[in-house]
C-alpha cells in the first residue's frame, strides 16, 4: 500500500524588509518541499492583494508593515481569505499588538531570532490546526495578564494555578490541538451545549477573553 505524501502548503511572506523577507524564503527553500513560497511581499496593501490573487495557505507577517498594523492586516486577511493560516513574526515583544494579533485570528506568533530553528516545525504545528507561540512571547503574554513568570506552576513564590475540572483541561487540550467545538464534542461523546459550556467555565478561570488567549496562557502555565 502506497502512502500519500502530504500536500505542499503555499506560503505568502510579508515583511517591510527585503533582506528578511528574502532569508525566510531561503530558510523554507533550504527545508525540504513541504513549503512553496508564492510571493515575497513588502507591504500591507500588497500583502491583501497578493493574498487575493494568490489564495496561500499559510501567511508569514510581520506585526510592523510600514503602511499597515499588523493586526488591522491579520484581520483583512482572515475576511479575504478565510481558508488561510497567519503567523506573526516580530522581533519586538510588543505584548499589547501581539495580543490583538491573536484576536485578530492569528495562529501563531514567532521571534525572527529564532526562525533558522523553529519555523519549518512552527509551519507544520499551524498547518495541522495548532496555536504556535513562541516560548519568550507566551511569557510576556502570561506576564500581562498576571500569570506566573518564572518558575514552575506550584514552585514558592508562584501564583497559584487555576484550578480546572478534568474535563475542562480535556477540551482546553483537544482546543490546544486545533479542534473545533464540534470536534470536542464527538471525540468526547458531549453535547455542543456541554463543551461551549465547559469552554466557558475554563476561559474564565484562566482570565482569557478568546480560545486562543486561553491556549497561550494554559501553555504557559504548562498545562497543555
Amino acid at each position: 500500500m502506497t502512502v500519500a505524501e502530504p500536500r505542499v502548503r503555499t506560503v505568502l511572506i510579508a515583511d517591510d524588509h527585503p533582506l528578511v523577507a528574502h532569508g525566510i524564503h531561503r530558510v523554507l527553500a533550504a527545508a525540504d518541499t513541504e513549503f512553496a513560497v508564492l510571493a515575497t511581499c513588502h507591504s500591507g496593501a500588497e500583502t491583501l492583494a497578493a493574498a487575493a490573487r494568490e489564495a496561500p495557505d499559510l501567511v508569514l507577517l510581520d506585526v510592523r508593515l510600514g503602511d499597515m498594523d499588523g493586526a488591522d492586516v491579520c484581520r483583512s486577511l482572515g475576511i479575504e481569505v478565510p481558508h488561510a493560516k497567519v503567523v506573526m513574526l516580530t522581533a519586538f515583544s510588543d505584548t499589547e499588538n501581539l495580543r490583538r494579533c491573536l484576536d485578530a485570528g492569528a495562529a501563531g506568533v514567532l521571534l525572527k531570532g529564532s526562525l533558522d530553528l523553529d519555523l519549518t516545525q512552527a509551519l507544520r504545528e499551524v498547518r495541522d490546526g495548532r496555536v504556535v507561540v513562541d516560548d519568550g512571547i507566551a511569557c510576556a503574554l502570561g506576564a500581562v495578564a498576571g500569570l506566573p513568570t518564572s518558575g514552575s506552576p506550584g514552585s514558592p513564590g508562584s501564583p497559584t494555578v487555576p484550578r480546572l475540572r478534568p474535563r475542562e483541561v480535556d477540551v482546553l487540550r483537544l482546543m490546544a490541538a486545533g479542534m473545533t467545538t464540534r470536534d470536542i464534542a464527538a471525540e468526547l461523546d458531549l453535547t455542543l451545549n456541554t463543551i461551549r459550556t465547559y469552554t466557558q467555565a475554563l476561559m474564565t478561570k484562566l482570565g482569557a477573553h478568546t480560545r486562543v488567549q486561553a491556549i497561550v496562557f494554559a501553555q504557559r502555565l504548562q498545562m497543555v
